[in-house]
């Protein structure tokens, strides 16, 4: 697997291969990323307060040991409504370990916390508008499918709080009452596929490990609720 230190130097690298166009020809199809709910596990310091808080959630520090669970990588990019990308928008993720607990004090379930998650992670867009974690996926947490939690804060376009879902857990996905919550078209929007991509596309000898995408559609400059409510 990729080492952190590189992870961390390489993440643009991860939107890279056409993806992230500076304007899109497709933009008249697109459509506003849907905002759900927070839930109750949002991290206790807020993430920006957190010792770790990179973009790499399966290890804490590079010396650190690795998490349990399957390694993922969550790549995407930040546009408007027009397409147009958005630079320097700060994006969050948090989520369960691999056993389905959040490192949250309001979780009293029995699954065990993973000593060596992250649980959380933090940066800014770039020029390209793209961001990239580094993460495990997540286990079942109980009454849920698993999904990762994401918020999205852009200059002069209010907060957007959302969950992105997974394509290979479709059974969990249609039981659970927030993802039925979105309409057909905003589950799409919020559900991902994951594909073995390599880490550095430039690189043929470069790590492969199963990448999700996943592309946040915000509202209009100075609309105080930047996507529409659930």
């Amino acid at each position: 697997m990729l080492p952190r230190r590189r992870f961390v130097h390489r993440i643009a690298f991860f939107c890279a291969g056409g993806m992230l166009a500076g304007r899109n020809a497709w933009a008249d199809d697109l459509l506003l990323t849907p905002t759900q709910t927070r839930g109750p596990f949002y991290p206790i310091p807020e993430i920006e307060k957190q010792e770790c808080f990179d973009v790499d959630l399966t290890r804490k520090k590079a010396d650190s040991p690795m998490s349990e669970g399957e390694i993922i990588a969550i790549r995407g990019n930040v546009v408007d409504i027009s397409g147009e990308i958005l630079s320097g928008v700060t994006v969050e993720v948090w989520q369960a370990c691999a056993s389905g607990r959040y490192n949250h004090p309001n979780d009293k379930g029995n699954s065990p916390l993973d000593p060596n998650f992250q649980y959380w992670g933090r940066m800014q867009t770039g020029q390209d508008g793209s961001f990239s974690f580094k993460t495990i996926q997540p286990g079942k947490y109980p009454g849920r499918t698993p999904h990762i939690h994401f918020r999205v804060v852009a200059p002069k376009r209010g907060t957007l709080e959302t969950q992105l879902y997974f394509a290979s857990n479709e059974e969990q996905n249609i039981k659970d009452g927030i993802y039925n919550s979105a309409t057909p078209k905003q589950r799409k929007a919020v559900t991902t596929a994951l594909e073995i991509l390599a880490v550095n596309p430039s690189d043929k000898s470069s790590a492969k490990i199963p990448t999700g995408y996943f592309q946040v559609v915000l509202g209009p400059k100075k609309d105080s609720s930047s996507t529409p409510g659930m």
